[in-house]
């Protein structure tokens, strides 16, 4: 039985919209700032932030991603492995995030 309710869980994605401010992925050693394209709720619930990964020279792995609030505070940090192999590319990243009650 669910104790919160759909107003309640919609509360949380926007606020969860709202927070998000930034993004950063890192290459190397380097951390790189780049900021947030879209923050949207699916019809299915799910909230989507998406944002560019870009390098201005260079190539290299994209070995973290991770998203920050207004309050510079790190919210989500994540592995990856992703190849920049030449200038001209680049990824579009989209992070989902369901936000659920879970009971036991």
């Amino acid at each position: 039985m669910a104790l919160l309710t759909s107003a309640a869980i919609k509360g949380y994605r926007d606020y969860t919209m709202r927070r998000i401010a930034y993004a950063k992925f890192k290459v190397g050693s380097t951390e790189y700032k780049t900021n947030i394209e879209s923050v949207k709720v699916t019809d299915s619930g799910t909230v989507e932030i998406a944002f560019k990964i870009e390098l201005a020279s260079g190539s290299g792995t994209v070995s973290q991603i991770s998203l920050y609030d207004t309050d510079n505070q790190l919210w989500l940090s994540k592995t990856e492995n992703l190849q920049m192999d030449s200038v001209a590319e680049g990824f579009y990243y989209v992070v989902q995030l369901d936000i659920a009650e879970v009971t036991s």
